[in-house]
């Protein structure tokens, strides 16, 4: 039921001096140390972080064009000890179709799709494009809340149609929104957006208390963030690692 990374394109067909333009220029941003998803981790409970983060998630280090200290991230086959899986999707590239197709597995339940569906309207979702919508609900049963996100992708020959929201929700159906995507169309070979996939929830620093691992995906620069939830109130503790090509 876990997915693997979830491809965004229809093919990555690119002039070799763009190619090189982007990797330059992202190489150029990590050295200055002005890489926004990747900023300097110094302190002990970072570094903690960072530890955590770099033995569970990650592979080959170093890999692609860097960062020195960045990986290939690695996914678990299914979320950490006390989280049931309710309901996931995974993506595959067919070269048959020559297009990305996802597979629902599992469904929210019907309160849960509603509060979904409602926050990706408040993107701008159309009610047309709903069926075109996956889902992922991961229940934290010991901490009483649910990690949800509600996923819309429409390819359409040389662009794609995206929209996202990922989600904590309690037992109280008080709503708190960790990353959102406006809906939107983009180029399908060179999207200009990012997104985001829930990796894992655990314990990263030791706390007691589950946070919620993502990888982030801008195009060909993929990285890992960690939102720590303690008593529902989000706040991103760790970016970083990961790898760009």
């Amino acid at each position: 039921m876990y997915r693997p990374n979830r491809p965004l394109t229809t093919g990555t067909v690119l002039i070799a001096s763009l190619i090189s333009l982007l990797i330059i220029g992202v190489e150029v941003t990590a050295e200055s140390g002005e890489d926004p998803h990747r900023p300097a981790c110094t302190n002990p409970r970072c570094q903690k972080i960072k530890s955590f983060v770099k033995a569970h998630y990650c592979g080959e280090s170093p890999y692609g064009n860097g960062p020195d200290d960045g990986c290939l991230i690695l996914r678990p086959k299914r979320p950490g000890a006390g989280v049931s899986v309710r309901a996931d999707f995974d993506c595959e590239w067919s070269e048959s179709k020559q297009a990305t197709q996802c597979q629902q597995h599992g469904q929210p339940s019907p309160a849960l799709r509603s509060i979904i569906i409602r926050e990706l309207r408040r993107l701008g979702l159309p009610a047309r494009d709903e069926n075109q919508t996956y889902f992922t609900v991961w229940e934290a049963t010991s901490a009483g809340w649910h990690l949800a996100e509600g996923y819309h992708y429409r390819a359409a020959g040389p662009s794609l149609t995206l929209c996202q929201v990922i989600l904590v929700i309690d037992r109280s159906s008080h709503v708190r929104v960790l990353r959102k995507v406006a809906f939107q169309k983009t180029d399908a070979d060179v999207p200009a957006v990012t997104t985001w996939s829930p990796v894992d929830l655990a314990d990263v620093d030791g706390d007691g208390q589950l946070d919620v691992i993502l990888e982030g995906n801008a195009y060909e620069n993929h990285w890992l963030e960690v939102d720590s939830v303690r008593d529902l109130s989000p706040k991103t503790i760790f970016s970083g690692l990961g790898y760009y090509l």
